[in-house]
């Protein structure tokens, strides 16, 4: 009876192997072809984008020649006109109109003698580019934030002895980029090998493109695991179109497609073994076996029932990015219980479960933690706890208190909000919104580490114009008889600014914020902040103003840009010094040397003299605003590329 068993045992394994290593090569067929449509669709893409190309190629190319044989204009540079002669011409004769709003210069023997619509510095560098090729030319350049493609010929008229030079120039920009959108791209971006200069089309798949800045000479993507796809087309020199679009279908996974291979011969080698086997314990091994969970469904080192026994709420909750940088703990005694709280899981805190500790401050331990109410309602959230030993400081529970209070009365959605305040026996602590993110300052790192460049300054504008709409809004707040309240950040760091996995910027840590009614009072001299991204003012621990938050903010937008500190030295007193003296030339130039108009902001924000930087955060952002072209989903797609696991 127990072989019989055994036998029929080993028939329905077997069976359920045969079944699932068919299901493996279906799912190994559908792979295979999902991965050959996207290849289509990339080498379609890559067609589509080179035709199109190829006809701007074309009819730049076409300007140049038709503009160099215009009669009028050979006559006027045989008379010798001048630029103000040819600006005229230009602006009002009717065989200029096919060419009045492109970029144009004419150089004579070498010299720029008028030009429209582009820096006579870039037309030179062009105009010396083309010398190296017989004939006309293409050639990306930028002039006044904008690209162009240009044509550049260089003519004789041998009857004077003159030789010219014409430059002809469409701009590559959005408007060009949607009329050469086509085929199955959902979305085109220029890059010139740097940053992304312009998009046009789906937002979420532009953003895929700033992975791939530095790898157009590639030309066709598509990346294993990848739900898009795309194609870069170089339009120029350094300058690309890249198009993308969203995968055809979607591929089951190579680890699935393994997974049931392995499930396959498993099966069919129990089946065999209960089959030919005659003991009776065979039966009771096979069902252990059958029973047993798979290993690739426990962690590494992990028993079953630890698996079994994990709390389900828990389960779900998604490991959050550390929001504070620990600092050390110098006493043996403080070490042992700081150890003690961080390796208790689910600890009950009031009203909130503790469940992981992720920061440590000069003032608070930081946990996320769950608050439970009625009906199942949960809520993951940030719990900084007053350290015990600073409960009996009133000085520092002043502190504390205001900035649970502040806090509270910020509701921006670019301020993380204090939902939250309290004791528990002799404890305080205070409860924040969890964000899903990273800090700025992990961002920029994770960025460099991946692409080896500090982050494009499409990424930079848009952050940083988020983050002026949320301490614009701070500086602006009244109380409720209309007063202002006078609030001041006094921290604004890439450490205190966050970047949520749905795009979402968020600015934190109102600590040591300054404002009109405060429970506690900064004495006059007294220094607080990050010494890194201090105003002068602030450096000198004098009174500080909104315009000092901006200051601050141009110290991180430059970091971000540049990928280096604008402070630098050999401690924290070094850096305090320089900051207390302000920008020097040296700083100067250095911002001169950032991607444009990065400079003019800087050189505007971090002005010495407070009076003559921005008077608000409304007007750095107003400045900004043209440049901010991204879009939030955009950067959602960025932060998924850059912390995928």
């Amino acid at each position: 009876m127990r072989r019989r068993a055994n036998a029929g045992s080993g028939v329905v394994l077997v069976v359920a192997g045969v079944a699932a290593l068919a299901a493996t090569v279906m799912l190994a067929r559908q792979r295979a072809s999902n991965d050959a449509g996207a290849r289509q669709q990339a080498a379609e893409m890559a067609r589509a984008i080179d035709q199109s190309v190829s006809a701007l190629r074309a009819e730049v190319s076409q300007d140049v020649e038709m503009a160099s044989d215009i009669p009028q204009l050979r006559s006027a540079l045989g008379n010798r006109a001048d630029a103000d002669t040819f600006i005229d011409l230009f602006k009002n004769e009717d065989w200029w109109d096919r060419y009045r709003g492109l970029a144009t210069a004419i150089l004579v023997d070498g010299d720029v003698l008028v030009t429209q619509n582009v820096d006579a510095s870039v037309a030179a560098d062009g105009a010396r580019r083309a010398l190296a090729t017989p004939g006309v030319s293409l050639h990306a350049l930028e002039s006044r934030q904008e690209v162009n493609l240009a044509a550049i010929g260089r003519y004789r008229l041998a009857r004077l002895g003159i030789t010219f030079t014409l430059l002809i120039g469409r701009p590559v920009d959005r408007v060009m980029l949607e009329k050469m959108r086509g085929g199955p791209a959902g979305a085109l971006t220029l890059s010139d090998g740097h940053r992304i200069r312009a998009s046009s089309g789906d937002g979420e798949l532009g953003a895929v493109a700033g992975t791939l800045v530095g790898r157009e000479g590639e030309g066709k993507f598509v990346l294993d695991g990848a739900d898009w796809t795309a194609a870069a087309v170089p339009v120029a020199d350094k300058l690309w179109v890249v198009a993308l679009a969203h995968r055809p279908g979607h591929a089951p996974p190579f680890v699935a497609v393994v997974g049931c291979g392995l499930a396959a011969v498993a099966l069919l080698l129990i089946g065999a073994f209960l089959m030919l086997r005659r003991t009776p314990e065979a039966a009771v091994a096979a069902a252990q076996t059958i029973q047993a969970p798979a290993v690739s469904d426990l962690g590494a080192g992990q028993a079953p029932e630890r698996v079994r026994s994990s709390p389900p709420a828990l389960a779900v909750v998604p490991p959050p990015a550390p929001r504070l940088t620990p600092s050390v703990v110098s006493a043996p005694g403080a070490l042992a219980v700081a150890t003690a709280i961080a390796a208790e899981g689910g600890q009950q805190f009031g009203r909130y479960r503790l469940i992981e500790r992720i920061g440590e401050g000069g003032m608070a331990d930081v946990f996320t933690a769950l608050l439970s109410g009625a009906e199942g309602f949960e809520r993951l959230v940030v719990i900084k706890r007053l350290k015990p030993h600073l409960a009996l400081n009133p000085e520092a529970v002043a502190q504390f208190i205001d900035e649970a209070r502040l806090g509270s009365v910020l509701a921006h959605s670019n301020i993380v909000n204090v939902s939250d305040f309290g004791k528990v026996g002799d404890g305080y602590y205070l409860a924040e919104e969890f964000i899903d993110g990273r800090t700025l300052a992990q961002i920029a790192a994770r960025y460099r580490e991946k692409y080896d460049r500090a982050l494009p300054a499409a990424i930079v504008f848009h952050v940083v114009h988020e983050v002026l709409a949320g301490i614009g809004y701070a500086h602006d707040r009244m109380d409720p008889q209309g007063r202002p309240l006078g609030i001041v950040h006094r921290d604004v760091s890439p450490t205190n600014i966050m970047v949520s996995f749905e795009g979402e910027v968020k600015l934190l840590d109102f600590g040591i914020v300054k404002a009109t009614e405060r429970v506690s009072k900064t004495r006059e001299g007294n220094v607080k902040g990050n010494v890194g991204y201090m105003s002068p003012e602030q450096a000198r621990g004098l009174e500080v103003s909104n315009r000092s938050d901006l200051f601050s903010l141009g110290l991180v937008m430059f970091e971000l840009l540049s990928g280096e500190a604008f402070y630098q030295g050999a401690g924290s007193g070094e850096i305090l010094y320089q900051a207390a003296t302000g920008p020097t030339i040296d700083h100067l130039a250095r911002i001169a040397k950032l991607p444009q108009p990065a400079p003019d902001f800087l050189r505007r924000a971090l002005a010495m003299d407070v009076n003559s930087r921005y008077p608000s955060a409304r007007a750095f952002a107003q400045d900004l605003t043209p440049s901010a072209t991204m879009v939030k989903g955009q950067l959602a797609e960025m932060m998924r590329a850059l912390f995928a696991a």
